[in-house]
C-alpha cells in the first residue's frame, strides 16, 4: 500500500493528524505501507514538498502492495485520549534525529518549566471556526493564576506571530522572576512559507520548538494543534487551553480548559 496525501494547510492541524488517526487501522491490520505525504507549506521543496523523510521517518519497512490509497480513505480512528494518540505514532514514526537534537538545544536548560504557547492570526479572530478565542489580556490574567498556584522555575513562550512573541516577552517578564526561555528562530505564519525555498528548515524549526514544548512540566495554550501535539508526544503534560473550541476535533477539544 501507498499512502498518498496532499495538504495545502498547516503541518499540525492536517498532515499529521491525518496520518495520526489512520494509525490504529494500520495497525490492527499489520498494514506498514510506503508513503508519499506532501504538504505544500512544509514540505521539501526539492523532493516534491513531501514532509517524509524530511520531518518524520518510518520505523517499519512497507509489507504491503503496491497500491495507490488515498490517506483521507483509510478508516478513521476517533481519538479520546492522548495516550492512544502517542502509541499508534511511536509505533508507525519518529521525528528526524536533526529535529530531535535541535529541540533539545532549547530545551537543555529547562527546569519545572512553564510552557506558554499563544497562537496568532486565524486562531485569535472571532470568526475562527475552531474555536472562540479570548483577548491577549486575559490570557495573561490566566497566566498570573497559574503563578499564584505553582511555584515555576523557567518559563518557555512560544508564538508564530512576532508582535504576539513581544507582547508575551514583555509581559511575562513582569510577573516572574525567573529565566525566561524563547527559541531563537524568527516566528512566521505557516502560509507564508508556501513559496519559500528554505521552508523545510522552518519547518523543521517549528517541530522542534513543539518538541522542546513537550518538555514542559505545565503548558498553558489557546487554540492549536501545534502545541497539542506536545502532549501527544508526552502524555503526562499537565495541559490547559484557554478557549472554548466549537468542533469536538482531536486534540484540542480534549483539553481541559482553564
Amino acid at each position: 500500500m501507498n499512502v498518498i496525501s496532499h495538504s495545502k494547510q498547516g503541518l499540525f492541524g492536517s498532515t499529521m493528524n491525518w496520518i495520526n488517526c489512520r494509525l490504529p487501522y494500520l495497525y490492527k491490520n499489520n498494514i506498514h505501507p510506503s508513503w508519499d505525504i506532501r504538504n505544500i507549506n512544509h514540505g521539501d521543496p526539492d523532493d516534491s514538498d513531501r514532509i517524509i523523510p524530511g520531518i518524520i521517518t518510518p520505523n517499519h519497512k512497507s509489507n504491503s502492495s503496491n497500491e495507490e490509497v488515498q490517506l483521507l480513505d483509510i478508516e478513521r480512528f476517533q481519538y479520546e485520549n492522548f495516550d492512544d494518540a502517542h502509541f499508534y505514532f511511536n509505533h508507525f514514526f519518529s521525528f528526524n534525529e536533526d529535529i530531535v537534537s535541535l529541540s533539545k538545544s532549547i530545551s537543555k536548560d529547562f527546569k519545572n518549566c512553564l510552557g506558554l504557547h499563544l497562537r496568532g492570526y486565524d486562531k485569535s479572530l472571532a470568526k475562527d471556526k475552531e474555536n472562540i478565542p479570548i483577548s491577549n489580556q486575559d490570557y495573561i490574567l490566566k497566566v498570573k493564576k497559574l503563578a499564584e498556584a505553582h511555584s515555576f522555575e523557567s518559563i518557555f513562550i512560544l508564538s508564530d506571530d512576532p508582535s504576539l512573541k513581544l507582547f508575551l516577552s514583555e509581559q511575562i517578564s513582569s510577573i516572574f522572576n525567573v529565566p525566561i526561555f524563547q527559541s531563537p528562530f524568527k516566528p512566521i505564519y505557516h502560509i507564508d512559507q508556501k513559496n519559500r525555498p528554505d521552508k523545510l528548515q522552518l519547518t523543521k524549526e517549528s517541530v522542534a520548538e513543539m518538541l522542546a514544548l513537550s518538555k514542559c512540566k505545565l503548558v498553558l495554550k489557546n487554540q492549536s494543534a501545534f502545541s497539542s501535539w506536545a502532549k501527544i508526544i508526552n502524555p503526562s503534560i499537565e495541559m490547559y487551553r484557554v478557549s472554548k473550541c466549537k468542533q469536538t476535533w482531536f486534540p484540542d477539544y480534549y483539553l481541559p480548559e482553564l
